[in-house]
């Protein structure tokens, strides 16, 4: 029989698993942040999966990166309309 190969996602598991003891020693909410990172790469599996031979690590750094860029043009947007808005009331 040949070697399994693990799912990304299990990789991502493993990954998080190692750094329990560096988030358990975060505040609790620095530790829902740190989870927030492993989700972010958990929804970045499919790409992650298109990597041959994949540095777990820094998929999941880039998968966090690439939704907190999205997060931030949102947040972006929405503070520009806002702005709009506010400058329209203005007399």
């Amino acid at each position: 029989m040949g070697r399994t190969v693990r799912t990304f996602r299990n990789a991502v598991d493993a990954d998080e698993a190692r750094w329990k003891d560096f988030k358990r020693t975060l505040r609790p909410r620095e530790r829902e942040h740190f989870g927030r990172i492993f989700d972010y790469a958990r929804k970045c599996a499919d790409a992650g999966t298109m990597l041959a031979t994949p540095r777990i690590t820094e998929v999941i750094i880039l998968s966090a990166l690439t939704e907190l860029i999205g997060e931030i043009e949102e947040l972006r947007k929405e503070f520009v309309h806002l702005r709009v808005r506010l400058e329209a009331t203005k007399p």
